[in-house]
């Protein structure tokens, strides 16, 4: 009589029993930190470019209020002192859409420091006046006013100024 052999099957170690699947719930673990560390870097740079247009809306804005300032101290060197004013100043107009917009730029709270004084070492009748300004710029998309807005303040002396074509300005409080 012949035996028949057993079939040999594989024996199992039982330790390995319990790494089933570990691997792939590892990676897909992995890939989900991955996941989120490349969208919080993704936002960080959006939040970055947004922060660096708002910085040159308001270097735009300070500009126009500078602009305003020293068109109000050109006004006073020619010896043309008037009330302070409002202008429009439009941004460059090929930008397209939301990049282009205008800056309302207003001049205020325009007096005089001093009271005028005697130039020394002129002739008789010329002046020396001191003057502080505001000149505040504000910018308008569409409808929307208000968006950015900025402000330049000075102190001018002006001089020589004609006796006789003095223009009298409020005195600041």
């Amino acid at each position: 009589m012949r035996m028949k052999p057993k079939s040999q099957q594989p024996a199992r170690c039982s330790h390995r029993e319990s790494e089933r699947g570990a691997a792939l719930i590892l990676s897909l673990l992995v890939s989900l930190v991955l996941v989120f560390l490349g969208m919080g870097l993704l936002l960080q740079t959006s939040l970055g470019l947004q922060a660096a247009g708002t910085d040159r809306w308001v270097t735009k804005a300070l500009y126009a209020a500078d602009a305003g300032a020293m068109m109000q101290i050109e006004m006073i060197q020619m010896g043309v002192v008037g009330a302070p004013g409002t202008f429009i100043l439009e941004d460059d107009t090929s930008l397209p859409g939301l990049l282009k917009g205008q800056f309302s730029v207003t001049v205020s709270q325009f007096c005089e420091t001093e009271p005028a004084q005697p130039m020394v070492g002129f002739q008789e009748g010329y002046l020396e006046r001191h003057f502080y300004l505001r000149s505040e710029a504000t910018r308008t998309i569409g409808g929307l006013a208000g968006v950015t807005r900025a402000a330049v303040q000075a102190d001018v002396v002006a001089s020589p100024f004609q006796e006789e074509a003095f223009e009298a300005v409020g005195e600041c409080y």
